[in-house]
């Protein structure tokens, strides 16, 4: 999970949200869901697989069926997510905004205080927190550690591939403190195309541990 800064919403909801009886279904997604990849730098709000305008969901990070017409509205309470779902699969195997439903979590991919509380196993790519509340909506609320959608092979095998690339780094004499501040800035923003690196998460956790 990375930190995710909302931005201003569409031009296209701030004026459907004036109208009267406004709704979830009758604004444009078109828009919003633009809005939010580029936010996000095209990765799922919760398990940070790549995602584009055919494969994802509006997420309501507080459940949409819990607010009312307006509250729904609320741009900063998107967030685009994975459809969290293979073909086939019973529901206890979904992850993200899919397993969650209308569970209310605590961990907010918006909250940095929440985001610097995320740890990670790098022997199996495990994702998890020492808080209980978070640790449980990571774990079983949002399913992060599913093996069916290979969540924690494909973190695992993001850092394996990193640490080779800092191994070469090392042995030519580049491994430094600044250049880890440099890498680091790499992985936290997005790139010429507008994107993050996929399960980039478990990166910044490894780069920052090295660097206290």
């Amino acid at each position: 999970m990375l930190l995710i800064n909302k931005g201003k919403p569409p031009n296209s909801l701030i004026s459907y949200r004036k109208e009267k009886y406004a709704y979830f279904d009758g604004c444009n997604k078109e828009d919003i869901r633009q809005a939010l990849l580029k936010e996000q730098g095209n990765l799922c709000a919760y398990c940070m697989r790549r995602i584009d305008i055919t494969n994802m969901k509006i997420e309501h990070w507080y459940p949409e069926n819990l607010m009312d017409d307006n509250g729904c509205l609320e741009y900063n309470n998107m967030l685009a997510c994975c459809v969290g779902h293979n073909e086939g699969d019973s529901g206890k195997y979904d992850t993200c905004d899919t397993h969650k439903k209308d569970t209310v979590i605590y961990i907010d991919p918006r909250n940095s205080e929440h985001i610097n509380q995320i740890q990670y196993r790098s022997k199996d790519g495990t994702i998890y927190s020492d808080n209980d509340c978070f640790n449980k909506d990571l774990d079983i609320v949002l399913n992060l550690n599913s093996e069916t959608h290979y969540l924690k092979q494909n973190r695992k095998e993001a850092l394996d591939s990193f640490k080779q690339f800092m191994i070469k780094r090392k042995i030519s004499g580049q491994w430094n403190e600044n250049m880890l501040k440099k890498v680091l800035n790499e992985y936290d923003t997005k790139d010429e195309n507008g994107e993050r690196k996929e399960y980039s998460g478990i990166i910044l956790w490894y780069i920052k541990r090295k660097l206290k």
